[in-house]
């Protein structure tokens, strides 16, 4: 095991690095992990997180890094040397492992991005107007359902995890079947 997910900080021992996208002068528990590099000695680190519910940490495909997801807020880590070497997105909702494709699915409020073990990815486009629905990866496929606020259901999509095309994406459909309103010179916005 690499790393574990720990209860909260440890009272003892050394102080935990703290990773926050607001600086170093945040100072609260988040997602406490105790990290065990190959070549060095083990260490915890705290992730001051985003606003999600979302929590992960699991292995970068095909590589050394963690990928650690605390409330949403997605990065990927460098152990051996305590430092983050990207951040993915902070509004995660939900990630997906596709090892059969060696990729990882970052599942977002509108759209999804995904990482592979080759270090190339993609950024979907937006999909939903808000949210999803059922996901599930069938192969090479990611099934779901997206939301739309024009009579209030939910519309079924395709997503190519090799890609990120998406078939039958909602927002996109919607917006291109969208007229521009006229407006009377003479008349205030308001």
């Amino acid at each position: 095991m690499r790393f574990e997910i720990l209860p909260g900080l440890p009272p003892y021992g050394p102080m935990a690095v703290n990773f926050s996208v607001h600086g170093p002068r945040e100072h609260r528990e988040g997602l406490v992990v105790r990290f065990y590099p190959k070549n060095s000695e083990p260490w915890v680190g705290n992730f001051v997180g985003g606003m999600s519910a979302c929590n992960a940490v699991l292995d970068y495909p095909g590589g050394d890094y963690v990928i650690v997801v605390a409330q949403g807020d997605a990065c990927i880590l460098d152990p051996e040397r305590r430092i983050v070497l990207d951040r993915i997105a902070g509004d995660i909702k939900q990630v997906i492992s596709v090892s059969s494709l060696g990729s990882v699915v970052f599942q977002r409020l509108t759209d999804f991005i995904a990482i592979r073990d080759d270090n190339s990815g993609w950024h979907s486009p937006r999909i939903s107007w808000d949210g999803f629905r059922n996901i599930e990866v069938h192969e090479a496929t990611l099934l779901g359902e997206a939301y739309t606020p024009n009579g209030n259901y939910w519309a079924p999509f395709q997503l190519d995890l090799l890609t990120g095309h998406c078939t039958d994406g909602i927002y996109e459909k919607e917006m291109s079947e969208a007229g521009l309103i006229a407006r009377d010179a003479d008349r205030p916005l308001n």
